[in-house]
């Protein structure tokens, strides 16, 4: 068995009470309309994170970019979880399908104290919800930005606050327009209605993969975050005073592959589970991104460096 100082022989085959902890934390990761396109895999002291194929998402993902970011986030809760048990993880990867994520093979040979970092994100793990309403309280401060964004652990050029009127309104006119397609796309719209999952007779959604109905946006920002043929389209000058508000973080790749895909899953949930640990509420949008036009006008809007992957909103609720 190891000293818990990293120095000690391999690690011990998982336990009954680890293997929970491991499957707990992963299917509390965020997915695309909750769907979980992952299997986790268990055995002695190894841990495998495979893809799995989703139906009904051919209009929503075309290209299987959310399954992907999804994936990604799943295998920072399961880093996260091992950490927290004492575990030195090391990650190999497998050779990419063809459209999907490598499947993520972890080893745990030895064990090592947790970071200070990895019990406050594990902490977070069930905490972490999306908050799709209006922030009340004060704005988030520039030390928790930079914090935020050294958690993403990615890049200079990858990560983009949006900053001042001029870059809100750029971004809410590539929104809004992207809102207003989507809108107008029977097809999207037949396949979204499909994920809508409707409350009970006690109000309750009913459990399971999809979108509980109450928990869609209705104002600002995440009023376009998830458009539904009943979504009520925002004025643009006031959705950029929403943007302009709100704090915005954009995540960005050096390309538009599964890898990427991936690589910002995991920087995303990286970043969610340290917002949630200090106290503040998030709520994350793709769907505008699946257009290349927007894409390409983001782009061009923010002068990013890299392509857009992500928006994730950042305040307070009280």
């Amino acid at each position: 068995m190891a000293d818990r100082d990293g120095q000690g022989d391999a690690a011990s085959p998982w336990t009954e009470q680890e293997r929970e902890v491991l499957s707990e934390a992963v299917g509390a990761a965020p997915s695309v309309h909750n769907t979980q396109p992952w299997t986790l895999v268990l055995r002695e002291y190894l841990a495998e994170l495979h893809p799995r194929q989703v139906d009904l998402l051919d209009e929503h993902d075309p290209r299987g970019r959310d399954r992907a970011m999804s994936f990604g986030a799943a295998l920072t809760n399961l880093l996260v979880a091992v950490r927290h048990l004492g575990r030195l993880p090391h990650v190999e990867r497998a050779a990419e399908p063809d459209g999907e994520p490598a499947t993520a093979k972890i080893t745990t040979t030895r064990q090592a104290t947790p970071s200070v970092v990895d019990e406050r994100r594990f902490a977070a793990i069930e905490r972490r919800r999306s908050y799709r309403g209006a922030f009340a309280g004060g704005p988030v401060t520039d030390a928790e930005r930079d914090t935020l964004r050294t958690a993403a652990g990615l890049g200079p050029d990858e990560t983009h606050w949006i900053t001042g009127g001029a870059e809100a309104l750029a971004v809410a006119r590539s929104l809004a327009y992207a809102a207003r397609v989507l809108h107008a796309d029977a097809e999207y719209q037949r396949e979204l209605a499909h994920w809508i999952v409707r409350q009970d007779a006690t109000g309750e959604p009913t459990p399971g993969a999809g979108i509980p109905e109450n928990a869609l946006g209705r104002q600002g920002l995440p009023a376009v975050g998830l458009v539904t043929e009943h979504t009520k389209l925002p004025d643009e000058s006031l959705l950029a005073s929403r943007i302009e508000h709100d704090s915005v973080l954009v995540l960005c790749g050096g390309t538009d592959s599964t890898v990427d895909h991936v690589r910002i899953g995991e920087a995303l949930q990286s970043v969610w589970l340290e917002a949630t640990a200090g106290g503040l509420a998030v709520s994350v949008m793709t769907q505008p991104l699946r257009l290349e036009e927007v894409r390409k006008a983001v782009t061009e809007q923010l002068g990013l460096a890299g392509i857009p992957h992500a928006f994730m909103r950042f305040g307070r609720t009280a």
